[in-house]
């Protein structure tokens, strides 16, 4: 569930509009929690015109109208605990901007959301060149491609001619529960690898074992160092339960 947060990665712009847009979206306590949590739909999707979700806590919703991760949400307990379901009409050619600008308009007047921006110290991931050196392979000819996929007891992460930036982003995404992901590498230009992991939750049990952090090490010569820094942080300073 934590992964959606990443689902709708697009900056916030600054674009103004009619703050009842969504004013007429069914918002009410989940009915059921078969499906499990999740939003669908909205701008830059093949349902532009419609967004719902289905027993999505509210901290799911803060962080998908917000553009932020599970950590950077300062709030009571609550907020992960209660599953609420959505139906939204979405007006024509809105873009992904206005669109959460709506998606907050319509927290703050179903939930009563109040917050405000502030950062915290707090656990923050740092990339960097481990002994010996990077063992991925420069490349700036041919299509890029980024693809994971998933064996039996392990994930298979394959880049070809990405830059460095594109691994910072997965690695944001699987670390993304605890902190940031920092780029001290010092690596530019594109490179093509292959990274294979046991994923934590398998990997007492599993027959092929080699941790995220060990995996990073051995193939690609890279390192997660972790330290004490600022992180950006949205401080909830009133919501009530629907």
């Amino acid at each position: 569930m934590k992964s959606l947060c990443f689902a709708l990665a697009i900056a916030i712009s600054g674009a103004a509009f009619a703050q009842d847009s969504l004013a007429t979206a069914s918002v009410r306590p989940a009915a059921s929690r078969a499906d499990g949590s999740y939003c669908r739909g909205g701008p830059d999707t093949a349902d532009p015109g419609n967004f719902k979700c289905r027993d999505a806590p509210l901290m799911l919703l803060i962080c998908l109208a917000y553009q932020v991760q599970y950590y950077q949400v300062s709030g009571p307990h609550w907020l992960e605990e209660d599953g609420y379901d959505i139906d939204a009409t979405v007006p024509a050619r809105v873009t992904r901007a206005q669109f959460l600008l709506m998606f907050q308009n319509l927290l703050a007047s179903r939930f009563h959301l109040a917050l405000h921006r502030t950062s915290k110290e707090g656990t923050v991931h740092v990339l960097v060149l481990a002994k010996g050196g990077m063992k991925m392979q420069r490349n700036e000819a041919g299509a890029p491609s980024f693809d994971v996929t998933t064996k039996e007891e392990s994930v298979v992460v394959t880049g070809k001619r990405q830059p460095i930036g594109a691994l910072v982003g997965f690695l944001s995404l699987k670390m993304g529960v605890s902190g940031p992901v920092i780029d001290e590498t010092g690596l530019t230009g594109e490179y093509n690898f292959t990274l294979e992991y046991t994923p934590a939750e398998i990997l007492t049990g599993a027959r092929y074992k080699i941790s995220l952090f060990d995996a990073l090490q051995t193939q690609l010569g890279l390192k997660l160092e972790n330290k004490r820094g600022p992180i950006d942080v949205l401080q909830i300073d009133y919501a009530e339960k629907k």
